[in-house]
């Protein structure tokens, strides 16, 4: 009777211990995570206004497809972790809950903005040289902060505006940089020594009578890509089939918008 007690008990702590097992990681790797995107992505409204047409089964299994490969480009081929998937994909989806992208909505589903920058492992450890935020360990909120020209990676801090900023992991405010303390960017026509001084979307030209200036890359209106677009109206809106647009604050989708090529 004692030996069959105890198989019977060995039996339930083996059933106990099985039932506590994880279930497997839906997001463990870059596949499995932007065919996750492709769904997030392709609501009914982002799909209906990309096809100009009701969200048919087939026009949201095709919208997965091409966002799923689409976010794979958005990925480094080594370092990715699913920690902050979840978050990331929260995001997307609510991005595209409507036939709206506002200029938040177009960091996070063309640039892996906030909270999708929390998706690499990067190899760099801190304090070691960096251009972009991938190089750095991102799980542990790690960023490339730039000084100038150059970038390290660190948790950054955030300082207030006016106030010095030379300390390594000191992040000035949007629309600022750091120049000794954090002052705004130069805008248009503003003198300048290097392109970091200006508006993101400016460069530091040389002047065939004067000093460098902050210029213009392209005019709002033959933009290529965001980053050819000014803080104030951030989203290079291109219509289908035009190799340039317009620099936009949102942009509304349609089916003869090119954001909509991923989402077809």
């Amino acid at each position: 009777m004692k030996s069959s007690f105890v198989l019977l008990a060995l039996t339930v702590g083996i059933g106990a211990c099985s039932s506590k097992e994880e279930a497997p990681d839906p997001y463990a790797t870059v596949g499995q995570f932007c065919l996750a995107w492709g769904k997030s992505a392709c609501t009914p409204e982002a799909v209906s206004a990309c096809a100009g047409n009701d969200a048919t089964d087939a026009l949201t299994q095709a919208c997965i497809t091409s966002q799923a490969a689409f976010c794979e480009t958005l990925l480094p081929t080594t370092g990715y972790s699913s920690a902050q998937a979840a978050e990331c994909l929260a995001a997307v989806q609510s991005a595209y809950s409507d036939g709206r992208l506002s200029a938040a909505d177009i960091a996070i589903v063309r640039h892996r903005g906030a909270p999708c920058n929390h998706l690499v492992k990067g190899p760099q450890p801190k304090g070691s040289s960096c251009t972009q935020d991938d190089d750095c360990d991102t799980l542990q909120n790690y960023q490339c902060v730039m000084k100038g020209d150059e970038g390290t990676c660190q948790i950054g801090k955030l300082v207030a505006n006016g106030t010095p900023c030379d300390a390594p992991d000191a992040v000035c405010n949007d629309k600022f940089y750091c120049d000794g303390n954090c002052v705004a960017y130069r805008t248009v026509g503003a003198r300048c020594t290097t392109d970091s001084e200006c508006d993101p979307a400016l460069t530091c030209a040389p002047d065939p009578v004067d000093a460098p200036r902050c210029t213009s890359k392209v005019a709002p209106d033959k933009c290529k890509e965001d980053s050819d677009c000014p803080s104030d109206t951030p989203a290079c809106d291109i219509p289908l089939g035009a190799d340039s647009g317009k620099c936009v604050k949102n942009i509304v989708l349609s089916p003869s918008d090119s954001q909509c090529q991923d989402l077809q």
